[in-house]
């Protein structure tokens, strides 16, 4: 009967590590990515790309003053230029995040998966060279 328990855990760990833990590691992985996405708010970023930096416009002067009207557009689209060179680079950022989050998820569940035949293997390596 003692033997029946041992190898019912033992069966259990495995069915465990292999159905609950990988779906498990899957949530965590697909929370990063979302994380990611949110603390870079790409999608607000891509709506709004050509923005004004901060909402910093100047509005057009009342009547007719061409060197007033030439201020107003050139600090609007310096604003603008600034709005879109800040959002540009925040969203590169968020991107090389998401790409690293990617890969690093992939990667933790590649080793998740096969880090009991590693394990096994450098345990085995490890007699052979110690014998």
């Amino acid at each position: 009967m003692l033997i029946n328990v041992k190898q019912s855990i033992i069966i259990q760990f495995w069915v465990w590590y292999y159905t609950e833990a990988v779906k498990s590691l899957i949530k965590i992985w697909f929370d990063f990515i979302r994380f990611v996405k949110e603390y870079y708010s790409i999608p607000l970023l891509l709506k709004t790309l050509f923005s004004p930096w901060r909402r910093d416009i100047t509005k057009k002067p009342r009547g007719f003053d061409l060197k007033k009207l030439f201020e107003a557009l050139a600090f609007n689209a310096i604003s603008r230029g600034f709005g879109f060179v800040a959002r540009f680079f925040t969203i590169m950022l968020g991107l090389i995040n998401l790409f690293g989050v990617l890969i690093l998820g992939l990667l933790a569940l590649i080793v998740w998966i096969f880090l009991p035949f590693i394990l096994l293997g450098l345990i085995l390596t490890g007699f052979i060279l110690l014998f």
